[in-house]
């Protein structure tokens, strides 16, 4: 997908800028460390190298996949918002007052944000992966392997869309202090870390209405080789619907500032 893009890359302003956000990222040793690195080494640590409590399977499969799916989602949904803080850091430094006067569509600069960031979630889904079927043996069918990235990368689409809301209420200063609390928060609350049959009711209710609870949820689905459940879609396309909405109003009301 990556490759793919960076083909088209070259016919259009907005697929090149398309990748220059792509490459910029990738060039970020932050993004690379936090994003891709941290969710493999964790998997490793808790399923390869440390001693846990947990023998049989936890909801339904085994400890290597339940918390390979975890750190594939937890690396997504850190990858899908990590544009909150560049969005931040370009509308104080005057970058998007640039972009008006090239080629670039306006509408193209947050359809260039969300792009990037859903195709940046690949890494890290791709890592986990092959960190699981290398060493633990993790033993899925070929297409349950695409199907389980390509699911988790567009299930990321409301997480993307968090963060560009996040760039666009937040300034410089505190935008990466608003997207690593949020991403954090979900992460734990959300049962990426431990599973949800193991927390109190009240945080395991509170578990179950945040999107990283569903996104797990359709990838220990997908892992498991059944459809995902209709409920857990249904919740991230309305948080897409919903965050989307106030993103692009956001960005509306910057652009009318810029020009008024």
């Amino acid at each position: 997908m990556l490759a793919l893009a960076f083909r088209f890359a070259d016919r259009s302003p907005v697929a090149a800028y398309l990748r220059l956000e792509i490459r910029r990222q990738l060039r970020n040793r932050r993004f690379v460390i936090f994003t891709i690195a941290f969710p493999v080494i964790l998997y490793v640590l808790y399923t390869a190298v440390l001693e846990t409590d947990t023998n049989g399977p936890v909801a339904g499969l085994a400890w290597p996949v339940y918390f390979l799916v975890s750190m594939a989602s937890y690396g997504a949904i850190g990858a899908a918002m990590s544009q909150a803080n560049p969005i931040a850091a370009e509308r104080a430094s005057g970058w998007t007052r640039q972009l008006r006067v090239t080629p670039l569509p306006g509408s193209a600069y947050v359809t260039g944000k969300l792009l990037s960031a859903v195709l940046l979630t690949l890494p890290a889904l791709v890592l986990v992966s092959v960190a699981g079927a290398s060493v633990n043996h993790v033993d899925l069918r070929p297409a349950a392997w695409v199907e389980l990235v390509v699911g988790l990368a567009l299930s990321s689409v409301p997480f993307a869309a968090l963060g560009i809301l996040l760039g666009y209420l937040f300034d410089t200063d505190s935008a990466q202090g608003a997207m690593v609390l949020t991403f954090f928060g979900m992460a734990i609350l959300g049962g990426l870390f431990a599973p949800i049959e193991a927390f109190p009711d009240p945080l395991a209710t509170i578990a179950r209405v945040l999107p990283s609870y569903h996104l797990a949820a359709i990838g220990r689905a997908i892992a498991a080789d059944r459809l995902p459940d209709l409920v857990d879609v249904i919740v991230l396309t309305a948080y897409a619907v919903v965050l989307g909405g106030l993103a692009g109003w956001r960005y509306l009301r910057a652009d009318a500032r810029a020009h008024g």
